[in-house]
């Protein structure tokens, strides 16, 4: 995401919206603090990614098990027949 001033955008305010129309994004700075986005409506959301994802995933075939994925990350309680570590 671009970093610009809020005075470099409200100089040339159609520039940057042409920019965002494109696909940019910008984040708006005053006095080095953020104040504001510009979010291209053509950036793709969490929620879009996520569904494009699945659905590749699914068109693919792939069989995607959650204990095999997972095995390794949840808590292991040791035991003398298997410890952690």
């Amino acid at each position: 995401m671009n970093k610009i001033t809020l005075e470099e955008i409200t100089q040339d305010f159609n520039s940057y919206l042409q920019r965002a129309k494109a696909g940019e994004s910008f984040v708006i700075f005053q006095a080095d603090q953020p104040i504001a986005k510009i979010i291209s409506a053509k950036s793709e959301g969490a929620l879009e990614a996520f569904d494009a994802f699945r659905a590749k995933i699914v068109a693919e075939g792939i069989d995607l098990e959650s204990d095999e994925i997972f095995a390794d990350v949840r808590d292991c309680i040791p035991t003398p027949e298997q410890p952690c570590w």
